[in-house]
């Protein structure tokens, strides 16, 4: 018959002697194996076993051949356990996630965010999410008492919309073809209700790529900033997202911290320079001020020698006297003289030691102040550059655009402006994966940088967005170059893991006429790229 805890004698003292210690272990064994009942059949049967052998006059073959069966049902039990606590908690988590992105009263959203906190903390025992769900529960309440009546929209949502135009889900985009005149804004709305966050994952990904891999961080923060690419590679889902901003956030502001504390300490270090440079340059003034002083006294010293010569030949009574009384003073002006030449050249030896040493540290501080310079020049360049494909970034794309704007306000001619966009981007990272699409921009950039003139500029605007500027470069000739850029990507073989991948694009582009702002140059451009899209990509579209 199984044992049961409620079968088990209570009185351990009365039950038997504590003589024997070879039973008191049988009996303790016993009573384990009982409070261990009920957590899984296959345990259970090895628990009933064990506590059989330990009843009879079992032999050690006997309890060598169970053992290994127990353990392995307890190691299995164990590992069970292990992962229906870690999808607990997973639950949980995700739970949790969905209520911050609601709007909450600030006390809700602290306890939210201490729970979360907690849920990150590994947890061993069932007990542990009993605290857990004491202040989980109040806090659902009363984010479900608080929520309004219409939802205002998830996370996306809230990042992307805008309310100068209507919401277009994605079935709608993919089965009507757009025209140059209703070509999308790239900001535009997107809708919990029309778009799912599959739906604009890649998009929402490769904005995130970008500006990790535009982010200049830290020895040892790069570790960081490579498992969230990776994560973010593997795929997001919607509540992982908050998670990765806020780590992505926290990135952001140590690098900053980090810039600015390399900042602070050069400052520092320029400062106490400053403070060595201003006390040598007083104890030089001091040194120059003794040197007039004593210059002031020796002038003094011989004053008053040549007035008591002076004084010594009105008063002489025979030459003998005045001879010798002449060579005393003589000799006494002579060692005034000498001191003062001594003392001044002991004074000229130390102006020039500290001038020396003033030297020395302008050039260091010279030396410094360039690198620095060069350090700041090499950031602002680097700022300027997406660190992809080593082209000019949108920052510098729209710093070379005003550039060229003014310079063909002031001096007139021909100038173009071209948008070029790869067709299929997102069928290529879900195809091949972001790895493959990285590879493609970087080979169209190379491919890009060749076929154009060193007058020319590309930049790159936005993922897989490129925005060409020709200067005195007339429709026509604009025309056959970009003609031959685009049928060159066609026609260039793109390979990743030996397969072939065909790569087209699609690119508007539009000439600066008189009287046009740059932003209307742009928007010209950018309709005719979204033209050439909407009348079956590859291909050239002049606006």
């Amino acid at each position: 018959m199984t044992d049961s805890p409620q079968s088990a004698p209570r009185g351990v003292e009365a039950s038997f002697a504590p003589t024997d210690l070879e039973e008191l272990l049988k009996r303790g064994l016993v009573r384990l194996s009982i409070a261990a009942a009920g957590v899984d059949p296959l345990l259970d049967e090895r628990l009933q076993q064990l506590r059989v052998l330990l009843r009879s006059e079992c032999s050690a073959s006997d309890m060598a051949e169970l053992l290994p069966d127990l353990e392995r049902a307890v190691l299995a039990v164990d590992t069970e356990r292990e992962q229906r606590m870690a999808s607990i908690t997973k639950h949980l988590h995700s739970l949790v996630e969905q209520l911050l992105d609601r709007d909450l009263p600030p006390d809700t959203r602290k306890t939210l965010r201490t729970i979360r906190d907690q849920l990150s903390t590994p947890m061993y025992y069932a007990s542990a999410y009993h605290a857990v769900l004491e202040q989980l529960v109040p806090a659902q309440a009363q984010t479900l008492r608080s929520a309004p009546g219409s939802s205002g929209g998830g996370l996306l949502a809230r990042l992307f919309q805008r309310n100068d135009g209507p919401d277009v889900s994605a079935e709608e985009a993919a089965s009507e073809p757009q025209t140059a005149s209703e070509a999308p804004v790239h900001t535009g709305v997107i809708s919990d209700e029309g778009t799912s966050y599959s739906q604009v994952a890649a998009h929402v990904e490769g904005i995130l790529l970008d500006l990790l891999n535009q982010l200049e961080v830290a020895d040892h923060q790069q570790g960081l900033s490579d498992q969230l690419k990776l994560r973010i590679t593997e795929g997001l889902n919607w509540y992982e997202l908050a998670a990765v901003l806020d780590q992505m956030s926290q990135l952001i502001l140590l690098a900053q911290q980090s810039r600015q504390g390399d900042f602070e300490r050069y400052l520092q270090q320029l400062n106490e320079r400053l403070a060595q440079f201003q006390g040598n340059l007083e104890d030089t003034h001091s040194a120059y001020s003794g040197s007039l002083d004593a210059g002031v006294q020796l002038e003094g010293a011989i004053r008053d020698q040549v007035e008591g010569l002076h004084e010594d030949v009105r008063e002489a009574s025979d030459l003998n006297s005045l001879k010798a009384t002449v060579e005393s003073k003589l000799t006494l002006l002579m060692h005034d003289v000498e001191e003062a030449r001594s003392v001044r050249q002991q004074r000229e030896h130390e102006v020039s030691e500290r001038l020396n040493v003033m030297v020395e540290r302008i050039q260091v501080m010279e030396v410094e102040a360039h690198a620095f310079r060069a350090h700041l020049e090499e950031q602002r360049q680097r700022s300027l550059l997406d660190n992809l494909t080593g082209m000019p970034n949108r920052a510098g794309l729209q710093k070379r655009m005003e550039e060229e704007y003014e310079r063909w306000q002031r001096y007139g001619g021909q100038l173009l402006l071209a948008v070029l966009d790869v067709d299929h981007f997102k069928s290529i990272n879900d195809g091949f994966g972001h790895l493959a699409g990285d590879k493609v921009l970087r080979l169209i950039a190379q491919q890009l940088s060749r076929r154009l003139r060193k007058s020319d500029f590309i930049g790159r605007f936005g993922g897989e967005e490129f925005v060409l500027l020709l200067p005195g470069t007339s429709p026509e000739q604009g025309e056959t170059v970009l003609e031959a850029l685009r049928s060159g990507i066609e026609e260039c073989p793109f390979h990743f893991k030996t397969e072939r991948v065909t790569v087209t694009v699609s690119i508007g582009f539009t000439a600066f006429q008189q009287g046009d702002e740059l932003d209307a140059v742009f928007e010209r451009a950018d309709k005719a790229m979204y033209a050439a899209k909407a009348a079956g990509r590859n291909r050239l579209i002049r606006a």
